[in-house]
């Protein structure tokens, strides 16, 4: 994953500040939306891009946790501050990855040129949403 070595080559770097970034890179979720259905072939489900959304915000609040707790010092004041911002990365990065995942294969499904069955069984590309 580009966003894991990303992270992982500037923090080794001296930078751990990069993984406060996570949020921009949730965005990462939209192609996946759309690299599911075009992956699948436009079949319908909504779990999958669901899913896979979710996954990814899950990695990279895992990554979040382990670049934070290793590379980042904390006061302890402000222990139970970062464990709050932890969580809200963590929950929100699968949430919002999910709808953001969602989202992009709904608008995939939409565009792209229906399929439909013909009686003989070959398969016949409906190009009228191509023309439009």
């Amino acid at each position: 994953m580009v966003w894991d070595a990303a992270v992982f080559s500037i923090t080794a770097a001296g930078q751990a500040g990069v993984v406060c970034v996570t949020p921009m890179a949730w965005l990462i979720a939209l192609w996946c939306g759309g690299q599911y259905v075009r992956l699948s072939g436009g079949r319908p489900g909504s779990w999958g891009p669901a899913l896979v959304g979710a996954a990814l915000g899950l990695g990279m609040g895992i990554i979040f946790i382990l670049v934070s707790a290793r590379a980042m010092p904390v006061e302890p004041d402000e222990v139970s501050k970062t464990q709050i911002l932890t969580a809200i990365i963590t929950v929100g990065g699968i949430v919002i990855c999910a709808v953001l995942s969602l989202f992009t294969a709904k608008r995939t499904r939409e565009d792209m040129p229906m399929i439909h069955n013909s009686n003989r069984g070959d398969v016949v590309i409906d190009l009228t949403l191509l023309i439009f």
